[in-house]
């Protein structure tokens, strides 16, 4: 097989990836996968040394001085590769886990609460001014997730219909009241329990947020009309703020990073909105509740 070959394989799919993990992270962290790649190294091992970079990128922002900024920037860009290597571990290993899907999910949101909690403190540090900090910092936080839900409900519908991955949430919430069903009688692993809570909790605000959609459509079809659109979500993505963030924090102004995510990042997010539920009802769809 060759190496472009086992690269693609290594992605969920090409068309369904952000547009700078695919040409910036999915490369990097690919070469760090082929070197481990025969060691005994698991994703569950990359993903939690990749919660330690995440959780220390806002620890650093929260300095606030422009070199913190910095090496808060070149913590959270570690995060991200490691966060994309251990998916792709997985993938080529065939070895990935519930668990290993929590975690994974675990870091994202970890690695933001960690990073808007740093910002808020560097702003107020920086303005002076905590009411207006922190307010700007939470309607950037609470903006950022709702685009990233949002974006990732449509990556999956995209896979389901796609390329026949299903994404059914109310089964993601059933297998995952089994796996609590069964932990939580079980001494210890205060860890896994405390992570497929978690996952329940955030799935069922998830499911309350958006709608699964039942479609007529062809796999060519949907992807035929939803492939531009897709790419289009994924710059208000996570990885897109992320480096969006870096780029503010060289130029020493994470303030307009905030004001941008609460801004123009939603006005995005409405508009992609809206041209998405014309193209789902082109396909003369039920929507289940």
């Amino acid at each position: 097989m060759s190496l472009i070959s086992e690269f693609k394989q290594s992605l969920k799919t090409v068309d369904s990836e952000e547009i700078l993990d695919l040409v910036i992270f999915r490369p990097i962290s690919f070469l760090f996968v082929k070197l481990i790649y025969n060691t005994n190294i698991t994703p569950n091992q990359i993903s939690s040394v990749a919660l330690v970079f995440g959780i220390l990128s806002g620890i650093l922002y929260g300095f606030a001085s422009y070199e913190f900024l910095l090496l808060g920037s070149a913590s959270f860009f570690i995060c991200n590769t490691l966060d994309c290597m251990d998916g792709q571990l997985a993938r080529l290993k065939k070895n990935g886990t519930k668990i290993g899907r929590v975690i994974d999910g675990f870091i994202d949101y970890t690695t933001s609460v960690s990073v808007f909690l740093g910002l808020g403190f560097a702003m107020s540090s920086i303005t002076g001014d905590p009411v207006y900090s922190w307010g700007l910092t939470i309607a950037a936080g609470l903006s950022k997730a709702i685009q990233n839900m949002l974006f990732d409900h449509y990556r999956n519908l995209y896979l389901e219909y796609g390329y026949n991955k299903s994404s059914d949430i109310d089964k993601e919430i059933e297998e995952y009241t089994e796996e609590w069903d069964r932990l939580k009688n079980e001494d210890g692993k205060w860890f896994e329990k405390t992570l497929v809570k978690s996952y329940l909790g955030y799935s069922k605000i998830q499911k309350k947020l958006t709608k699964h959609i039942s479609l007529n459509a062809s796999p060519d079809e949907y992807i035929s009309k939803n492939k531009f659109i897709l790419r289009m979500w994924s710059w208000i993505g996570s990885t897109t703020h992320m480096v969006a963030l870096i780029i503010c924090s060289i130029f020493n102004r994470i303030d307009l990073y905030l004001i941008y995510t609460a801004t123009l990042g939603n006005v995005v997010m409405i508009l992609l909105k809206i041209r998405q539920d014309r193209i789902i009802k082109e396909f003369s769809g039920n929507i289940k509740s």
